[in-house]
């Protein structure tokens, strides 16, 4: 039999089929690929989507506290500033200064708090958080930066005491280039100018009895509560103005409720 020669047209157009078949075989293997390598993104986005609202709608456990099952919260701020009249009071705002000329300000600025004493006509610029808790567990978490020449200001405490007014007090100093105490000892060394992670677990009777102090992650203080009484928590700049001025800075401060401490 016979057989048809194939024209060069015929042999032109299936070369031409061939290669539409390699190049559609290739571009549904790569968004194959494609579609793989960006499940795990789109779940992240899916994540990232669920946490904005839990933060919208209420509390979301976050990561950067120290423990376990700790649920961010917002209490109301109040800013706490001194002049010559004595302690003000004012609701909170991006910027708030007392006295004329200005003895002391407090200034807000994308997550970064710069608490500010001039001169000697005031001892306090800081935040009193109205988050009043006389049981369970509590943790303050953020990032403190202080320069020199700034020596013996409050910058974190928690309020309420059965002997005076302050159950915890740390304070920054200038020693040893610059340093922090709390608790009845030394916290951290060498950090004017240098920021440093601190945080604070307060554990009330019903909940173990402890206040646990963290530097940068690492456990540098225990002791024990013993205190039955209601508290609250405060950061900034308070103190004795040893120094002509001071200026701390806090940054990216959250507080904490109903976790556990690690072990």
């Amino acid at each position: 039999m016979k057989i048809p020669a194939i024209s060069s047209n015929a042999i032109q157009l299936l070369w031409q089929l061939r290669t539409l078949l390699i190049l559609s075989l290739i571009v549904f293997l790569t968004g194959s690929c494609k579609k793989e390598a960006q499940t795990p993104d789109e779940h992240s986005s899916s994540l990232s989507e669920t946490q904005k609202t839990a933060n919208i709608n209420g509390d979301v456990t976050i990561a950067a506290a120290v423990g376990s099952g700790w649920v961010a919260y917002s209490p109301t701020k109040k800013i706490h500033l001194d002049d010559a009249d004595g302690l003000q009071i004012f609701n909170w705002t991006s910027y708030k200064s007392v006295g004329d000329p200005i003895c002391a300000d407090y200034q807000y600025d994308n997550g970064t708090e710069t608490f500010r004493i001039v001169n000697n006509q005031s001892n306090r610029s800081e935040i009193r958080l109205q988050n009043e808790y006389s049981s369970g567990s509590r943790q303050f978490e953020g990032y403190v930066t202080f320069n020199a020449p700034l020596d013996d200001e409050s910058l974190m405490q928690i309020f309420g005491s059965t002997e005076g007014a302050t159950q915890l007090m740390i304070r920054g100093y200038a020693a040893d280039g610059g340093s922090i105490r709390g608790a009845g000892q030394t916290l951290a060394t060498n950090v004017y100018g240098k920021e440093v992670h601190i945080n604070v677990i307060h554990l009330q009777e019903d909940k173990g009895n402890r206040i646990k102090i963290y530097i940068n992650g690492v456990k540098k203080a225990d002791i024990a509560d013993n205190e039955a009484v209601t508290n609250y928590m405060k950061y900034g700049n308070y103190g004795t103005l040893r120094t002509g001025t001071a200026t701390v800075k806090w940054r990216g401060v959250k507080v904490y409720r109903d976790g556990t401490a690690p072990n």
